[in-house]
């Protein structure tokens, strides 16, 4: 098993070389302009509703000023994610990325409740407006969120914290959307009653999707495993492998969304190839399975019995009366230069 050596003036903790990202410049440019288009949107919904005293308008433009947070906190995940793993952060920034997909979606939801709850108000209570600068507002929101959403699409399939930041900016099409047809069948029919039920869909709907990657993003933070329906097929590739005794312990995990790793604690049999089993059991994981991160540990039964004993040992120690009244030390020798 290699070991990395946090002293060296080379510390590249983890293989960064194998993870990192290709065209984070192009991500963070869109995310930028995502973001500038947003301040943008909310000024222009800001001036239409007070020209159209609407309500829905204004409703909208509250979702953009809080997309326009979502995108910094967006920009700021991008930013740190892509630091250089370090000595104390090993794994890197890839989490930070997570963590703001996961407050994210808890500002998307918290937005779509607030919908809902404006919706039912309105059925209530319904006010007149200004249709014709409804719709003139509308469609330029329109034309400048189709822009945001065209930039998002193309760099949000991989990636969980673009997800949402590409979520925030179809909420906010749909909701100009239904502020646009709600508009014209006012107009026409003096439907009244339309718009608070179109909002109350779009709502349902973006909140339905935000639940989605609040999961994702939790089980993510959590470490649950990625491959807990397919322990049994992985467990079973790796002891086809000539050489392989038994698998002593196994653990999968995500760093982030699309980069997995493993650690597995493996037995072989005494007298084989150590360096062909190493080689074979990598590739698998590495090719196969698709782990960006692996870590592995081949013991001979020896060894085994050895390493047992001291976790053994360990447990002892902690469920004892002594444990918790005296602090282990470590004697180092002087360093002279």
């Amino acid at each position: 098993m290699e070991k990395n050596n946090p002293s060296s003036s080379n510390f590249e903790p983890f293989g960064r070389q194998a993870i990192l990202r290709p065209k984070r410049k192009n991500t963070l440019r869109s995310l930028v302009f995502a973001f500038l288009l947003s301040i943008g949107i909310f000024s222009w919904e800001i001036f239409g509703s007070a020209q159209s005293k609407s309500l829905a308008l204004l409703a909208d433009a509250g979702h953009v000023i809080s997309d326009s947070f979502a995108f910094l906190l967006s920009i700021f995940a991008v930013l740190v994610s892509d630091k250089k793993p370090n000595a104390k952060m090993n794994f890197g920034f890839f989490r930070v990325e997570v963590f703001a997909a996961f407050l994210n979606s808890i500002l998307i939801s918290g937005i779509s409740i607030f919908i809902i709850y404006e919706a039912i108000q309105r059925f209530r209570h319904q006010e007149e407006i200004g249709t014709e600068s409804m719709l003139i507002f509308s469609l330029g929101t329109i034309g400048l969120n189709l822009i945001s959403v065209w930039l998002l699409k193309r760099i949000s399939a991989d990636n969980i914290n673009l997800r949402t930041a590409y979520l925030h900016v179809l909420n906010d099409l749909f909701g100009t959307i239904a502020v646009l047809v709600g508009a014209i069948l006012i107009r026409l029919f003096d439907w009244t009653w339309i718009d608070p039920l179109l909002s109350l869909a779009l709502s349902i709907f973006i909140l339905r999707a935000a639940i989605v990657i609040l999961k994702e993003s939790l089980l993510i933070l959590l470490e649950s495993s990625p491959t807990f329906d397919e322990w049994d097929h992985l467990k079973k590739d790796l002891l086809h492998i000539k050489g392989v005794d038994s698998i002593l312990s196994a653990h999968t995990w995500t760093l982030t969304k699309g980069i997995h790793a493993c650690a597995f604690r493996i037995q072989i049999i005494n007298g084989s190839d150590h360096k062909k089993i190493l080689k074979e059991a990598y590739e698998l994981l590495r090719s196969e399975w698709k782990f960006e991160q692996i870590y592995l540990q081949l013991e001979d039964p020896t060894t085994t019995h050895t390493i047992d004993g001291i976790i053994a040992k360990t447990l002892h120690d902690i469920n004892s009366e002594e444990w918790g009244h005296h602090h282990h030390t470590h004697d180092h020798p002087a360093h002279h230069h």
